[in-house]
């Protein structure tokens, strides 16, 4: 060995030590004191464009899944490294020419010393990464092999959580109150979930799932194919056996290019991180873990490897999903034909006139991916054709309507690619639908300097372009139709303290859109800047401003027979700060402002105070109090709510009052561990002169062994 390479060694072995003396005091991170926070405001971000309800439990569990068993940054492919959260080629390609240069990583904060990993990105990944000694012969996840059974038995982990939850709506007089559509509900007003799963990752998992939402019956009657529970879900999932990456049969997702094809809600939009939310995550195939009912497939799907390049993913599917029967009368001579009208997703069947819409439409699929992987690119085609018994017929009399899928069949084929030359990684998906509908969305993302990164995306949905399942970073991320648009988004980093982010969205609709009545344009704006000292205190403050117009409302109409549109106006001025003292207090605190414009000018402000207690590993209690007045509906204000694992909550406040919640979390022994939550809501509605108070409590008991 050389002078000049001995000399090399003592150099890296030194500059390692002392990171991780630097970053001891990281080392020791409590369960709940993983950095969530950018995870938590992007769930916010996207609270409003999403179905009332939604349960993001997917994306939760896939992180909490590499949470538990973190990446090894020495050994892992580049595709896994790529499913880190906050990862990017540009990064993965600097780490790889890192090892190349100096050998394997001796610890996880030599990161900080490759250009590129900034103190910002590497809290974001620590949870999902780790760095085991190794030698330059363990680069990589090596050649395929079956695994045995006492790397099975290791890996093994049951999980059973059974949670209870109610909610209780109570007028000024303290009489009970509920909405007039409940009044026929059929159910009792608790909601149950229940999962039982068997994991061994990556080789095994097996899970049953169940839930009955609030006023929804406990019935069986497998005619209807309803059993006990109004949902259930299960798979049983195999993986790295050989060729054969990943089998399931059951329920699961494919989530593959950009989501024009093969998605739905896993992906994050337009917010506060403009740069790595424009990507979609490409997870691939999934076991379904989430309880919405109308974003999965259920049969079967497998994933074959051919080459260390090639890789092909199968797919099979046949569920019953909710819509609305009508008759469709084709002429005067023939009989009447029954189709669906309507695709419902709320999941909610609690009265007799929801469960007539149950489970009415027969939903059959058949697809594939053909998918080549080189290090840090990747590329490939997709292929999926649906049959809908009886046909959908979602077309109306209503302008916005003209372009809805008509039809018993459809097909959908797209292109998908993911490239990185010199700093830019390029990226998109191009498809086309049986209508002859196109859709395309491409973007770049660029880091022109260490201090500043840009991305650029552009996208053209057609009118006519009919994608289900689509879900993709868009102003209307579940409608993949009738949208153009330019987004710019930018981060600069001044210093290592200090983050400035902001983005511009142009879009357009080339036809009708509901509840406007012609072609038409809008924007959106974000600028935030942050102030970060280490994982003490973290401030940001946020101006994010949109216009997009409207139909002009009836109420201001009267005597006019023509539409007319006008600009809807929305903006919020935010001020947020978390500060921890040391690991067992956390403190959080927001303001934030609203206005809206469309006719009339209405305002919101919305305050709260945020407090974590966390002593050590067995109790933890966060408790928030929030005073809002919100002038409408359309002003109201999202905040992420701190809930148990498997359940989410990010209300949407409008009106005048209080709210008060704590969340209480104790562990017991190595395996049992109890959430109590409770909250009240003191609140009026706007044009309401008494109070009404709401309740709820929530119950959640999880063994894992």
């Amino acid at each position: 060995m050389s002078l000049a390479c001995l000399r090399r060694g003592l150099a890296h072995y030194g500059l390692s030590i002392l990171l991780q003396l630097v970053g001891a005091s990281w080392a020791q991170v409590l369960p709940d004191s993983v950095d969530a926070s950018r995870i938590e405001l992007q769930l916010e971000d996207q609270a409003e464009s999403a179905p009332e309800g939604l349960d993001w439990t997917q994306t939760a569990d896939i992180l909490g899944e590499l949470a538990r068993h973190p990446v090894d940054l020495n050994r892992a492919s580049d595709a896994q490294l790529l499913q880190v959260p906050g990862m990017t080629p540009q990064l993965l390609r600097a780490l790889r020419a890192h090892q190349a240069r100096y050998g394997p990583l001796l610890s996880l904060y030599e990161l900080q010393a490759i250009p590129g990993f900034t103190e910002q990105a590497f809290r974001f990944m620590q949870p999902y990464i780790t760095v085991r000694p190794a030698t330059e012969l363990d680069f990589g996840e090596g050649p395929t092999q079956w695994p045995t059974f006492s790397q099975v038995r290791e890996a093994t982990r049951f999980t059973w959580i059974q949670r209870v939850q109610r909610n209780w709506q109570a007028r000024w007089d303290g009489q009970s109150w509920q909405p007039e559509t409940l009044r026929r509900a059929l159910g009792d007003p608790y909601r149950y979930y229940t999962r039982l799963w068997l994991q061994a990752t990556p080789y095994l998992s097996a899970a049953l799932i169940a839930e009955k939402d609030p006023y929804e019956p406990f019935q069986w009657r497998p005619d209807q194919r309803y059993y006990g529970y109004d949902f259930i879900s299960g798979h049983i999932a195999v993986g790295q056996l050989g060729s054969l990456r990943r089998l399931i049969i059951g329920d699961y997702i494919l989530q593959v290019g950009q989501g024009l094809v093969f998605a739905r809600g896993l992906g994050f939009g337009k917010g506060g991180d403009p740069i790595l939310t424009l990507k979609q995550p490409s997870y691939g195939l999934v076991p379904y873990t989430s309880v919405n009912e109308f974003q999965f497939w259920r049969g079967g799907a497998a994933v074959l490897r051919f080459s260390p390049e090639w890789e092909l993913t199968a797919m099979v599917s046949r569920r019953w999903q909710d819509g609305t029967p009508a008759q469709a009368i084709q002429d005067t001579t023939e009989d009447a034909e029954v189709v669906v009208q309507t695709l419902l997703s709320s999941g909610l069947h609690r009265t007799p006139s929801e469960l007539a819409r149950r489970q009415n439409l027969r939903h059959d699929a058949a697809g594939g991916i053909l998918t080549w992987r080189k290090r840090w690119h990747n590329a490939g085609v997709t292929l999926l054709h649906q049959r809908f018994d009886p046909p959908l017929n979602l077309s109306g009399r209503q302008p916005y309507r003209y372009y809805g899928f008509i039809g018993e069949e459809n097909l959908l084929a797209s292109g998908f690619w993911d490239f990185t030359a010199g700093n830019l990684n390029l990226f998109g998906e191009a498809a086309l639908s049986r209508s002859g509908g196109k859709a395309l969305t491409a973007s770049v993302i660029a880091p022109l300097h260490t201090t500043l990164d840009i991305a650029l995306q552009v996208r053209h949905f057609d009118p006519n372009f009919h994608s289900l399942y689509g879900y993709t970073f868009a102003e209307r991320p579940f409608a993949v139709q009738n949208e153009q648009g330019l987004y710019l988004g930018v981060r600069l980093r001044p210093s290592p303290r200090w983050e400035v982010t902001a983005f511009h969205d142009l879009y357009a609709f080339p036809w009708y859109r509901y509840r406007a009545n012609s072609p038409t344009q809008g924007h959106e704006s974000l600028f935030q800047v942050s102030y970060t000292i280490r994982r003490r205190l973290h401030l940001y403050a946020r101006l994010r401003h949109e216009t997009k117009p409207y139909n002009l409302s009836s109420a201001f109409a009267t005597g006019e027979y023509l539409y007319r549109l006008i600009p809807h106006t929305r903006s919020y001025v935010r001020l947020h700060g978390v500060y921890e003292l040391g690991p067992t207090w956390r403190y959080q605190s927001r303001i934030e402002i609203s206005h809206y414009q469309r006719e009339t000018r209405t305002y919101g402000y919305l305050l709260y105070q945020d407090i974590r207690w966390q002593p050590n590993f067995f109790y933890s209690l966060s408790v928030r109090w929030v005073v809002y007045r919100i002038e409408s509906y359309d002003a109201r204000i999202y905040t992420y709510e701190a809930m148990p694992p498997t359940t989410f909550f990010i209300p949407g406040y409008y009106g005048e009052g209080q709210r008060v919640y704590a969340l209480l979390r104790v562990r017991i022994g190595r395996h049992w561990t109890v959430w109590l939550r409770g909250g009240q809501n003191l609140f009026r509605l706007p044009g309401e002169r008494l109070y009404r108070r709401a309740t709820e409590g929530l119950l959640q008991v999880r063994y894992q062994g």
